[in-house]
């Protein structure tokens, strides 16, 4: 059985939902309470949503003996595990930073793992994620101002279609699963912006992933998030909050 009961079991393509300081922080955390919705389980309350890009992995010192041409491995040792890594949306541009215990497995941070619609999906997603970060995706907190206008009732097709603006496809993902036949060409259109849960969701959705259900593109909180993904079908849940 899967299991995420410690950080070196999180693997591409995992979202991690959890905290976030500052006036980012607060600001989230407000407009989630204006907009109904909020999500909180014990300690955890979800203002924050990364999606990992790297799994941990075992390094080795390695004592090496040439011959000729050829290297020869004659002894080795594990000297301990890499950090995992993670892709966050950020107001300069999204980030990839390397995950901690003490800033990652807390009881105020849980991982939630979806199923792949096809092998190597997850992998697909991360590498999206990475491609947000290359691109310069960035966002303004007029996005949230645009989420609370739709909430509250501003629904028109003119705010959809800023919320869901999209630049034009012209970046190849180095797709690293099984090519769906959506996106056989390797081209997708990321979004203009894109708040840390659009972010998230976005990486999945580009490769082929139905993440929301029931609102407009692009039209996700990281609590929405966290509230729909907890509980569906197939979802593999972890976190030392969850322990």
């Amino acid at each position: 059985m899967e299991t995420i009961s410690k950080l070196e079991d999180v693997r591409p393509g995992d979202l991690m939902f959890g905290p976030i300081g500052g006036l980012v922080g607060l600001g989230v955390g407000l407009s989630q309470l204006a907009l109904g919705e909020a999500f909180r389980m014990g300690k955890l309350s979800v203002r924050h949503v990364g999606i990992v890009v790297e799994a941990s992995r075992i390094e080795d010192d390695l004592t090496a003996l040439k011959i000729g041409d050829r290297i020869i491995r004659t002894s080795g040792r594990d000297v301990g595990w890499t950090a995992p890594r993670l892709v966050q949306a950020m107001p300069h541009g999204a980030e990839e930073i390397e995950m901690r215990y003490d800033t990652h497995w807390t009881p105020r941070h849980a991982y939630i793992r979806l199923p792949e619609d096809y092998p190597g999906q997850a992998e697909d997603a991360a590498a999206i994620a990475r491609l947000m970060v290359s691109e310069g995706v960035a966002y303004s907190f007029a996005s949230y101002a645009a989420l609370a206008a739709w909430r509250w009732g501003w629904r028109t097709p003119r705010l959809e279609a800023w919320i869901g603006r999209r630049r034009d496809p012209v970046v190849e993902v180095p797709w690293t699963g099984a090519i769906p036949s959506f996106a056989r060409v390797g081209w997708v259109a990321l979004p203009v912006e894109a708040i840390f849960s659009v972010q998230a969701e976005q990486s999945w959705t580009l490769a082929g992933k139905k993440v929301m259900i029931g609102v407009p593109h692009q039209v996700v909180t990281p609590g929405a998030m966290a509230g729909q993904l907890w509980d569906r079908p197939g979802v593999v849940r972890g976190g030392f909050g969850l322990l």
